[in-house]
C-alpha cells in the first residue's frame, strides 16, 4: 500500500525580541525558556533556515547534532521537521542525535554540506534548570559569521510564521537512510541517521 505524502504546515507565530545570536550564530538561553515559551525554538530555527538563500536551501544537505543534554531529542525532532518543510534535501544526523561540535564541523567539510545545526550550550550545565542552545555552522564548517548572525536576528524580529512537518518521524537510533515524501513542491526529503566514532 502506498503511503500518502507527509503534509507541510504553515504555523502562525509572533516574534521574540531576545533571539539575537550571541556569536557564531548561536542562541543560548535557560532550558525552561525553550520549553515554556510558545514557539520559542521553532521561531529561532525558522529564522536560521530563512537566513540561507532559498536557491541554496532547496535540496541541499545539512548536518545536525547535539551534545545529548536534556531537551535535545525533542529539539532534534523539531529541527528535522522544519528542515524538511523548508526544502532541505538531506540531513546527516548523529546516531541518537549525538554529534560533537568538532564532528559536525568535520562532516560539513567532508561532505560539502551547506551548513549544520548543533544543539548545545557548550560548557554550561544542562537539565531543566540549566541551559540549552542552538548553534549554526556555515559551509566551511566554522561558526556563522557576524553578518549571518545579524541576518538571523533581523528575520527573528519580524517572523510571523514557520513551516513544519509535524507528522515526520525519523528513527534516530537506526543507522542508514530513511526517506520521506512530502506534500509540497520540494524534492523528497531524506533523513539519515549516522554514527561517527571519530573524525
Amino acid at each position: 500500500m502506498e503511503r500518502s505524502p507527509i503534509p507541510v504546515l504553515t504555523v502562525q507565530t509572533a516574534p521574540y525580541e531576545d533571539q539575537r545570536p550571541t556569536g557564531g550564530g548561536g542562541l543560548r538561553r535557560p532550558t525552561a525558556l525553550f520549553e515554556s515559551q510558545r514557539n520559542y525554538l521553532p521561531n529561532f530555527v525558522q529564522s536560521l533556515l530563512s537566513s540561507v538563500d532559498l536557491r541554496d536551501r532547496q535540496g541541499c544537505t545539512m548536518v545536525v547534532g547535539s551534545d545529548g543534554r536534556y531537551f535535545s531529542k525533542t529539539a532534534i525532532e523539531i529541527v528535522v521537521q522544519m528542515a524538511a518543510a523548508n526544502g532541505i534535501g538531506r540531513l546527516v544526523i548523529g546516531q541518537n542525535g549525538i554529534l560533537s561540535t568538532p564532528a559536525v564541523s568535520c562532516i560539513i567539510r567532508k561532505i560539502k554540506a551547506a551548513g549544520g545545526i548543533i544543539l548545545t550550550a557548550s560548557h554550561s550545565p544542562g537539565g531543566p534548570g540549566g541551559e540549552f542552545g542552538v548553534k549554526f555552522e556555515v559551509a566551511n564548517g566554522g561558526p556563522a559569521p557576524d553578518m549571518v548572525s545579524e541576518k538571523i536576528y533581523q528575520i527573528s524580529k519580524t517572523l510571523e510564521e514557520y513551516a513544519i512537518c509535524p507528522d515526520l518521524r525519523v528513527d534516530l537510533s537506526r543507522l542508514g537512510r530513511q526517506e520521506f515524501d512530502l506534500e509540497n513542491k520540494f524534492k523528497p526529503f531524506r533523513g539519515i541517521s549516522v554514527c561517527f566514532y571519530s573524525c
